[in-house]
């Protein structure tokens, strides 16, 4: 390998790191923010979707204001570990399976979510597909939290090793150079 050439990754360009960590603050401003107006009645502006939600899911077995609790203090201890960079690998799964609940109410709800269903949402319905934004953004936050992603990356990347071995040491004894 030339002294040019580099077996390792490059480091991250200086701003996609500052972007990435941006993105971090903001959700976790976000995931916090909105969480902490659900401990307070009549504040959020998904209160009443996500008790109905939370409400159909459970057949009505659990009450309406537990629920909306039990979700206040996951939304601020995700948006937390986001702001102060702790924990990310285990908030990871929390963060995807709330985003996964936010758009249960599209197919539970559909009389709430949306005018004409799928090409109209109401305002409900457009606070849930937009969503879509903070899923993208989770995944280029957590990604390289993601032990199973580099498990499989690096998996990948032996058995191209492994493949080409035989190929490179062939060509490499067929090289004019090795026949002196």
């Amino acid at each position: 390998m030339s002294s040019t050439q580099s077996s390792s990754k490059p480091s991250p360009v200086p701003a996609q790191s500052a972007g990435v960590d941006l993105i971090r603050i903001a959700l976790g401003l976000n995931y916090f923010h909105f969480g902490y107006l659900k401990f307070y009645p009549d504040l959020s502006p998904a209160e009443l979707i996500a008790s109905y939600t939370a409400q159909r899911l459970s057949l009505y077995w659990i009450d309406a204001a537990v629920t909306l609790q039990i979700i206040a203090v996951m939304e601020c201890a995700i948006g937390c570990a986001l702001l102060f960079n702790v924990g990310l690998r285990w908030v990871a799964p929390a963060f995807f399976f709330h985003m996964a609940a936010t758009f249960l109410p599209l197919f539970l709800l559909p009389e709430v979510t949306f005018k004409f269903a799928p090409l109209a949402p109401t305002i409900e319905g457009q606070y849930i597909l937009k969503n879509f934004v903070l899923v993208s953004a989770g995944w280029v936050v957590f990604a390289p939290h993601l032990r199973f992603l580099h498990r499989r990356a690096q998996s990948k990347v032996c058995a191209a090793d492994v493949a080409l071995e035989p190929a490179t040491a062939a060509a490499v004894s067929q090289s004019p150079s090795s026949q002196n």
